[in-house]
């Protein structure tokens, strides 16, 4: 069985997304609230990012940049 890794599908914590997307953590509660799919580990709150791109698409109608920040990849390491 030979599948592709796709990193969009790794579940990022909610930080991620407030840096990457310049976001508030009230504005991820609100997202939350309208249908953005989260993953609940104790306290902490984990989105996949192929699951925020497809919410932001669905809200705006339109596409949205999902390349991972060079500081948070293996590459930049």
């Amino acid at each position: 069985m030979n599948t592709t890794f796709d990193y969009r599908d790794t579940p990022l914590p909610i930080s991620y997304f407030e840096t990457k997307y310049r976001l508030s953590r009230v504005t991820i509660w609100r997202y939350r609230r309208a249908g953005l799919p989260a993953i609940g580990v104790g306290a902490k709150t984990f989105i996949r990012e192929s699951d925020f791109v497809a919410f932001l698409e669905r809200m705006n109608g339109q596409t949205v940049n999902a390349t991972p920040l060079k500081h948070l990849t293996k590459e930049a390491a």
